[in-house]
């Protein structure tokens, strides 16, 4: 079945590839290093081909060079949003011979602030918000309600644990520490539907992965205000 052109979140688009992309090619010899500002903007777009697509250039570049950085800029061209990826190393001409290179999708550019390639995509209509977690898959998930509350229950207490070793590891500079323990987050974030969590876990994750915790502790600020309209938000919603 053919995909269809859908609205999706540039944030979460960028972040997904991004996480792909550090679990898989440090075994092409690459380091990847990315960094994605949260956004609300959205576009309109057939999504898993363009990700595909992306990751499959990315190996490409990835295969040329022991270590590759990699940061994402948004952008209005018009009517449209340029997404745009600034690369270092990054060699024009090369990289127009690479197998994934489509020149019907993407664009080099160069700049001031770097050089590196982009694609264009509608801007796509705004996307609501779902709520901190989705009651209902919770219960089909752990099989009923009240399953599905005490699963919530237990995350609620190792999700204070690991921010505070989280505070701690960022406190000591310690980056395995800190991708071990928001990794953690992360996926236990996903277990209970608490999307904006894991998405919050998922910065500082990418940060304990490049090595350097120079921004860690306002991603952590971040967490802590996502953490705490969490807790708000269940409190209210059980009473």
């Amino acid at each position: 079945m053919a995909e269809s052109a859908e609205d999706f979140s540039v944030h979460r688009f960028v972040q997904a590839l991004f996480e792909d992309l550090s679990l898989t090619l440090p075994s092409l010899g690459c380091r990847f290093q990315g960094t994605v500002t949260p956004s609300a903007l959205t576009v309109r777009g057939l999504q898993l081909f363009l990700k595909n697509k992306l990751f499959l250039l990315f190996a490409d570049l990835a295969s040329k060079t022991p270590e590759l950085a990699v940061k994402f800029r948004p952008s209005t061209s018009g009517l449209d949003l340029s997404l745009g990826f600034f690369c270092e190393p990054f060699d024009e001409e090369q990289t127009k011979t690479f197998p994934a290179w489509d020149s019907q999708i993407f664009e080099t550019f160069t700049s001031l602030e770097g050089n590196g390639f982009r694609f264009l995509l509608p801007t796509g209509r705004p996307i609501e918000l779902g709520p901190p977690v989705n009651w209902r898959n919770l219960a089909q998930l752990y099989g009923g309600e009240a399953n599905g509350k005490k699963v919530l229950d237990h995350f609620m207490v190792r999700c204070q644990t690991l921010i505070d070793g989280l505070k701690q590891a960022l406190e000591a500079n310690d980056s395995p520490t800190v991708l071990r323990l928001a990794h953690t987050l992360k996926g236990a974030s996903r277990g209970i539907t608490a999307q904006a969590l894991a998405e919050a876990a998922l910065q500082l994750e990418m940060l304990g992965r490049s090595g350097s915790l120079v921004s860690g502790m306002t991603l952590y600020e971040g967490l802590l205000a996502t953490h705490r309209e969490f807790v708000t938000w269940i409190h209210d919603s059980q009473n």
